[in-house]
Protein backbone atom coordinates (compact mmCIF):
# COMPACT_ATOMS: atom_id res chain seq x y z
CA UNK A 1 0.00 0.00 0.00
CA UNK A 2 2.81 2.40 0.83
CA UNK A 3 4.46 1.82 -2.56
CA UNK A 4 1.12 2.49 -4.29
CA UNK A 5 0.83 5.86 -2.54
CA UNK A 6 4.38 6.67 -3.53
CA UNK A 7 3.69 5.67 -7.13
CA UNK A 8 0.48 7.74 -7.21
CA UNK A 9 2.30 10.74 -5.75
CA UNK A 10 5.08 10.41 -8.34
CA UNK A 11 2.55 10.15 -11.15
CA UNK A 12 0.63 13.23 -10.00
CA UNK A 13 3.86 15.17 -9.50
CA UNK A 14 5.10 14.13 -12.94
CA UNK A 15 1.86 15.15 -14.64
CA UNK A 16 1.85 18.49 -12.86
CA UNK A 17 5.42 19.24 -13.86
CA UNK A 18 4.73 18.09 -17.41
CA UNK A 19 1.70 20.38 -17.70
CA UNK A 20 3.65 23.35 -16.37
CA UNK A 21 6.51 22.81 -18.77
CA UNK A 22 4.36 22.27 -21.83
CA UNK A 23 2.58 25.60 -21.34
CA UNK A 24 5.89 27.44 -21.35
CA UNK A 25 7.07 25.73 -24.54
CA UNK A 26 3.91 26.53 -26.50
CA UNK A 27 3.92 30.23 -25.57
CA UNK A 28 6.01 31.66 -28.35
CA UNK A 29 7.58 35.04 -27.70
CA UNK A 30 5.36 37.97 -28.64
CA UNK A 31 7.07 40.57 -30.81
CA UNK A 32 6.45 44.26 -30.26
CA UNK A 33 7.09 45.09 -33.93
CA UNK A 34 5.17 42.18 -35.50
CA UNK A 35 2.38 41.56 -32.99
CA UNK A 36 1.78 44.51 -30.65
CA UNK A 37 2.63 47.60 -32.70
CA UNK A 38 0.11 46.77 -35.49
CA UNK A 39 -2.65 46.57 -32.84
CA UNK A 40 -1.64 49.91 -31.34
CA UNK A 41 -1.33 51.51 -34.76
CA UNK A 42 -4.78 50.35 -35.85
CA UNK A 43 -6.63 50.95 -32.58
CA UNK A 44 -4.78 53.65 -30.61
CA UNK A 45 -2.58 55.82 -32.84
CA UNK A 46 -5.47 57.92 -34.16
CA UNK A 47 -5.79 59.56 -30.73
CA UNK A 48 -2.36 58.90 -29.20
CA UNK A 49 -0.04 60.54 -31.74
CA UNK A 50 1.74 63.83 -31.04
CA UNK A 51 1.20 66.67 -31.32
CA UNK A 52 -2.52 66.84 -32.20
CA UNK A 53 -3.99 63.53 -31.07
CA UNK A 54 -6.69 64.15 -28.49
CA UNK A 55 -5.52 61.27 -26.30
CA UNK A 56 -1.95 62.50 -26.52
CA UNK A 57 -2.94 66.03 -25.60
CA UNK A 58 -4.97 64.88 -22.59
CA UNK A 59 -2.67 62.18 -21.22
CA UNK A 60 0.71 62.61 -22.86
CA UNK A 61 0.63 58.99 -24.04
CA UNK A 62 2.00 58.43 -27.53
CA UNK A 63 2.08 55.02 -29.21
CA UNK A 64 4.00 55.77 -32.42
CA UNK A 65 7.19 54.10 -31.17
CA UNK A 66 8.25 51.63 -28.52
CA UNK A 67 10.10 54.39 -26.67
CA UNK A 68 7.02 56.63 -26.58
CA UNK A 69 4.82 53.83 -25.32
CA UNK A 70 7.26 52.87 -22.58
CA UNK A 71 7.61 56.53 -21.51
CA UNK A 72 3.91 56.47 -20.64
CA UNK A 73 1.74 59.44 -19.73
CA UNK A 74 2.25 62.75 -17.98
CA UNK A 75 1.71 60.78 -14.77
CA UNK A 76 4.27 58.07 -15.50
CA UNK A 77 4.63 54.66 -17.13
CA UNK A 78 1.58 52.69 -18.26
CA UNK A 79 3.46 49.41 -18.61
CA UNK A 80 5.27 47.48 -15.90
CA UNK A 81 7.31 44.85 -17.78
CA UNK A 82 6.38 41.37 -16.61
CA UNK A 83 3.24 42.57 -14.82
CA UNK A 84 0.18 42.92 -17.03
CA UNK A 85 -2.08 42.73 -13.97
CA UNK A 86 -0.50 45.91 -12.61
CA UNK A 87 -0.02 47.77 -15.91
CA UNK A 88 -2.40 50.66 -16.54
CA UNK A 89 -2.41 49.99 -20.28
CA UNK A 90 -3.79 46.50 -19.74
CA UNK A 91 -6.35 47.64 -17.19
CA UNK A 92 -7.63 50.36 -19.53
CA UNK A 93 -7.82 48.32 -22.73
CA UNK A 94 -9.32 45.30 -20.97
CA UNK A 95 -11.92 47.41 -19.15
CA UNK A 96 -11.31 45.62 -15.88
CA UNK A 97 -13.67 46.09 -12.94
CA UNK A 98 -12.95 49.37 -11.21
CA UNK A 99 -11.92 51.15 -14.41
CA UNK A 100 -14.12 54.14 -15.04
CA UNK A 101 -15.91 53.50 -18.37
CA UNK A 102 -15.15 57.08 -19.43
CA UNK A 103 -11.43 56.24 -19.64
CA UNK A 104 -11.68 52.71 -21.02
CA UNK A 105 -9.70 52.42 -24.23
CA UNK A 106 -10.11 52.73 -27.08
CA UNK A 107 -12.22 55.66 -25.94
CA UNK A 108 -15.70 55.73 -27.43
CA UNK A 109 -15.00 52.74 -29.66
CA UNK A 110 -15.58 49.00 -29.58
CA UNK A 111 -13.38 47.11 -27.13
CA UNK A 112 -10.44 45.29 -28.70
CA UNK A 113 -11.11 41.63 -29.55
CA UNK A 114 -10.03 39.16 -26.87
CA UNK A 115 -7.20 37.72 -29.00
CA UNK A 116 -5.62 41.18 -29.29
CA UNK A 117 -5.97 41.79 -25.56
CA UNK A 118 -4.31 38.42 -24.90
CA UNK A 119 -1.48 39.29 -27.31
CA UNK A 120 -0.73 42.57 -25.51
CA UNK A 121 -1.06 40.89 -22.10
CA UNK A 122 1.42 38.17 -23.11
CA UNK A 123 3.86 40.75 -24.47
CA UNK A 124 3.78 42.69 -21.18
CA UNK A 125 4.08 39.48 -19.13
CA UNK A 126 7.06 38.41 -21.28
CA UNK A 127 8.87 41.60 -20.28
CA UNK A 128 7.49 44.18 -22.76
CA UNK A 129 10.61 43.90 -24.89
CA UNK A 130 11.47 46.00 -27.93
CA UNK A 131 11.61 43.03 -30.27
Amino acid sequence: MNSRKLLAFALVLGLGMSAGCSGEKTDKPVSFQKDVYPILKASCAECHTPPDGEGYQKSGLAVSTYEELMKGTKMGPVIIPGQSLNSSLNRLIEGRPGVNPSIQMPHGKVKLPEEKLVMIRKWVDQGAKNN
